[in-house]
Parts: structure tokens; C-alpha cells; sequence
């Protein structure tokens, strides 16, 4: 379930909840300028690149769980972070663990080396307002010299509800995690939440008004150790060559008391426009196709069903190295170590290197505004950053899944040139940034001439999806039409094949889709493409 202020929002396990191919001749005079935009942009980045986050971060890993010391010594080698600062703390080896474990066997055994290691001083301040009447006295500040948080896998994530059937906005159960942000407060609300001062912040964290005595916290933690190893590699990985692929968002076609969720995502999907990152967005109300062909994903965010399906769930499907991805629903991480229960574990499993979620059922004005994450996040943010920007509350029920220094745009969008398909993703990027003030035609002329005289059949497929992004579907499906006579790759036919029978459908030609679809399942060379199923479904979905 996903609870609002005003009522309890359940999610959607049966309950209401979270015409014409463009024929440029102006590219080459913009082709210069967008790959010198492309070699360029990364000075944008050092307006931003004013705080060392892995200088101030401490780890903390669990010395009775199996591989846990082996994790985080294996991530402070790779993030260069000292030795004294891995951190051994003896805890529960479950999953679940109650207040006063929380308090005897995490909170106050590292406070009390935070303070005698000097990473905190005992500087009072004025308390921020908790969401509810509990109280805060006495925080202490940070003397900059940790600010960042790192639990490893085999740290408890849960903190159990003592109170039994407590009023509203008074529940006491909450995430190890977002507890320990507020680290630095002297007696932090159990009650409810505090409200995040960080909260969307036009600034970095350490340079943030109100953020004294508080701790950006992330998880390496998944479904075993080689997952979190992955997350570990990946990051860096995405740092060092660039982050380049297409972003996904998975409406659920809610309203009402659920509009502040579907906004959340249109507006992400705005913000990846503006930075140059092909979107496809799938508008029905069911999560996304099984089978559905999903290259090169980069983002993925959507909501929500209580378990992984459809496309995503699909043993053959794996996110792009560095992915992002996220699924809102009110336990999405109520369960972290496990490849098919939920959705945490499940998408990191599935190649993210970053996930986030819900140990227990938030409010869902509470959870992480994936707008703002993603708007904070093309700035230049690190993952821990953003994600703790775009979340309202702290001491409530969140955890980040991944590094929470990775920062995968820290030298500017488009700052890398690519190699191979990346080169596709590099140029549409450069091309979009390069003609971001003028009519969107521009850059659709611009990149179709280059597709057609390269024979790039992928360029001119991300050209579609951004006509489909803008509604123009009679031009998307030309500029699908167009990208099939450049291929004869099976699994790349198929994929623009169903592409473009969505666009038909959605353009209310559903005679043309059926068409489609039905010569296309007729081909013996789409019979063994994992994307078959998708194309039969869709079908079906259409009568047929």
C-alpha cells in the first residue's frame, strides 16, 4: 500500500494506489558545432565539481555476515577511502531488527566514534521542525570531515513498528538508512518523520543551507555479493566512459490522489529531453510488456505493481552498465536480497547499478520525488545527493540502493563521443544540446541526414522515439518505416516493427498495427527473437 496525509493509498495488486519521413539539408553545418559541443560541455561540470564526496566518507559493514568485510574493503580500495574509516560494527545478521537493537547496536556505537574520531563537534543549533511533535534538541554539526554514510550488505535495513496501531504520521517503524542521516541529531524523532532541510536544494550537500548534523547515506547492498560487486564496478565504469543510452518511463495513467506521482515522471521525461537522452514512454495503465525490447536502458523509472513483471522481469533482458532504475511501490525494498521478490534485489539483478525504495509503506508525498532526482542528477549531483534532494523526509522508511558516489554526470552531459552504439547515443545527445533553442524540426533534420548517409538505422529509430515523445506519431512511424530499410539485423527489424505498431495503435490505426504485426509473427526469421512474445501480446491487446 502507499499511505497519503490525507488517506491510505494501495497500490495496483487489485487496489487503487504509486506523415511524412523528414528529408534534411542543413545537417553539416551543425555537425561541427555539436561534436565540438560533445568535447566541450564537460566545463559546464566545474560549476558543480567543488566537493570531494569520497573524502568524506566513512563504511560501515558487518563483521557476522558473511562477505561483508570483503565488500567494503573491496569498495574503499576502489574509492580510495582509508582504511580507518571501514567501520566494523557487530550487528544483526537479519534483515529486521527493533528499536533498541537499532539504538544499542548501530546509532550510538557510531556516534560515539563519530565524536570521538572528531567527525562530529558538539556545536548546538537550532532543531529543524519534525513532521510531527516528537522533538530534537542539542543536534551536533559536522566538522567536514565525514558527510557520507556507505552501510554495506549484511547491515540491518529495517527498524521494526513497536506501537501498536499508531495515529497517522506517527508510526515508528522506518528505514536503518534514513535514520542514520540524522546521525548528527542528539535525540532524532522516533516518531513520524523529520523534515528534510536538503530538500530540493539548488546546491551540492556540502555547500547546503541547513544541512549541519546530517549524513548523506547509501547501501551496497543486493541479492549476494557478486551483485553488490557489480554495483560497485558498474559506477565507476559509467563515470570513466560516460553514461549513454535511452531513459524509460512506465506510466500507470493515474489521477487524483495519484497525479503527483504520474507528474513526477512526465516531468523526468522532460528533463532527459532537455539533456538529450532518448525516452520511450509506455502509457498504458499495465507495467511494461513481457518480451518488450528495451536496448541500451540507461533510466528506468515507473510505478507500480508489488512485484517485478513484463519486459523488465525477462531472463533475457539486462539494464546498460551504470543504469539507473527504479520502481515506486510501497515495499519496493522491503525485501533488498533477493533476485525475484519485489523490486530492489530484482532490478539489480538485472544489470542497475542503483535502485531505491521502501522498506516499509510511506506516504507517497514522502517518497523520493523522481523528478527532482533526475533534474539533480543531470546537474552534476552525485546519486546519494540527489536522492536524499529529492526526498522530503528523513528518519521515515527510504533507503538508496547503490554508490552514493557515483556521479555519472559529473563531467556534463555529452562530455564523451562514444564508441560503437554509444557513438549513436553521443551524437543524438551533442545534436539536441547543440540545437536546444531552436524548433524541434531542427535536430530531426539534422540527425536524419546524418542517419541516412552513414546508414545508422539507430539514429533515425532515437529521432522517432522524440516525435513519439512530442506526440507527432504519423512522423514517428516514417521515421521507424525509414530506419527498417537500413537493417537487415533480425532483432533489430522486430524491434522497430513493434515500434512502430505502437505508434499505429496510439495514432488510432489499429487496422495498420493488426497489419503489421500479423505479416511480421508470419517470418521465420522473428521466431526464435525474445521480442516475439512482445509482438504476439500486442496483437492481442488489439483484437487480434
Amino acid at each position: 500500500m502507499m499511505k497519503d496525509e490525507s488517506h491510505v493509498l494501495t497500490l495496483r495488486s487489485g487496489m487503487p494506489k504509486t506523415h511524412h519521413v523528414i528529408r534534411p539539408s542543413s545537417f553539416i553545418r551543425h555537425f561541427s558545432a555539436a561534436i565540438f559541443l560533445l568535447l566541450t560541455l564537460s566545463a559546464r561540470a566545474q560549476l558543480i565539481a567543488d566537493w570531494d564526496a569520497a573524502a568524506e566518507t566513512a563504511v560501515v559493514f558487518n563483521p557476522d555476515f558473511p562477505g561483508s568485510a570483503e565488500l567494503a574493503a573491496y569498495y574503499a580500495e576502489r574509492r580510495h577511502i582509508p582504511k580507518e574509516r571501514v567501520i566494523g560494527l557487530r550487528c544483526s545478521q537479519e534483515d529486521s531488527i527493533s528499536r533498541a537493537e537499532f539504538e544499542a547496536q548501530l546509532r550510538k556505537p557510531l556516534l560515539q566514534l563519530f565524536e570521538s574520531r572528531r567527525w562530529f563537534t558538539a556545536e548546538p543549533r537550532v532543531p529543524d521542525k519534525p513532521l510531527t511533535g516528537d522533538g530534537i534538541t542539542s543536534p551536533t554539526t559536522p566538522s567536514h570531515k565525514v558527510r557520507v554514510l556507505v552501510l554495506m550488505r549484511g547491515v540491518p535495513f529495517q527498524i521494526r513498528r513497536a506501537a501498536q496501531n499508531p495515529k497517522q504520521s506517527q508510526e515508528d517503524e522506518a528505514s536503518v538508512d534514513s535514520e542514520l542521516t540524522a546521525l548528527g541529531l542528539d535525540k532524532p524523532p522516533t516518531l513520524g518523520g523529520l523534515r528534510n532541510p536538503y530538500f530540493d536544494q539548488q546546491t551540492r550537500f556540502s555547500h547546503a543551507q541547513n544541512s549541519s548534523g546530517l549524513l548523506i547515506v547509501g547501501r551496497l547492498d543486493g541479492p549476494d555479493a557478486a551483485t553488490v560487486k557489480h554495483m560497485i564496478d558498474d559506477a565507476i565504469y559509467a563515470e570513466q566512459t560516460g553514461l549513454l543510452g535511452r531513459a524509460v518511463i512506465d506510466l500507470a495513467q493515474k489521477t487524483g490522489a495519484y497525479q503527483e506521482g504520474e507528474d513526477w515522471l512526465k516531468n523526468s521525461a522532460e528533463f532527459y529531453r532537455r539533456a538529450g537522452i532518448p525516452v520511450f514512454i509506455d502509457r498504458s495503465t499495465e507495467v511494461l510488456r513481457e518480451g518488450w525490447p528495451l536496448p541500451d536502458t540507461i533510466f528506468y523509472f515507473g510505478w507500480y505493481t508489488d512485484h517485478i513483471v513484463g519486459a523488465l522481469a525477462s531472463p533475457t533482458f539486462r539494464f546498460k552498465r551504470g543504469a539507473i532504475a527504479c520502481h515506486l511501490h510501497s515495499f519496493s525494498a522491503s525485501i533488498i536480497r533477493s533476485h525475484d521478490k519485489a523490486w530492489a534485489g530484482p532490478l539489480l539483478s538485472h544489470g542497475a547499478a542503483v535502485t531505491f525504495g521502501n522498506v516499509f509503506e510511506p506516504y507517497l508525498a514522502l517518497t523520493i520525488h523522481f523528478d527532482i532526482f533526475n533534474k539533480r542528477l543531470l546537474e552534476g549531483f552525485t546519486v546519494g545527493e540527489a536522492a536524499w534532494n529529492a526526498t522530503p523526509a528523513l528518519s521515515w522508511m527510504n533507503v538508496v540502493l547503490g554508490d552514493p558516489l557515483y556521479r555519472p554526470f559529473g563531467k556534463g552531459s555529452g562530455a564523451k563521443l562514444g564508441e560503437g552504439a554509444d557513438r549513436d547515443y553521443a551524437l543524438y545527445q551533442g545534436m539536441a544540446l547543440r540545437l536546444a533553442g531552436e524548433p524541434d524540426g531542427h535536430i530531426k533534420t539534422a540527425l536524419t541526414e546524418f542517419a541516412e548517409k552513414r546508414q545508422r538505422p539507430r539514429l533515425l529509430e532515437l529521432t522517432a522515439l522524440l516525435s513519439a515523445l512530442q506526440s507527432k506519431l504519423p512522423q514517428a512511424v516514417d521515421l521507424l518505416e525509414h530506419a527498417e530499410s537500413t537493417t537487415q539485423d533480425a532483432a533489430d527489424l522486430l524491434r522497430l516493427r513493434l515500434y512502430r505498431a505502437e505508434m499505429l495503435h496510439r495514432n488510432e490505426k489499429a487496422d495498420a498495427a493488426r497489419k503489421l504485426l500479423r505479416e511480421t509473427l508470419k517470418e521465420d526469421r522473428f521466431k526464435k527473437q525474445p521480442s516475439r512474445m512482445a509482438a504476439e501480446t500486442l496483437l492481442k491487446e488489439m483484437g487480434g
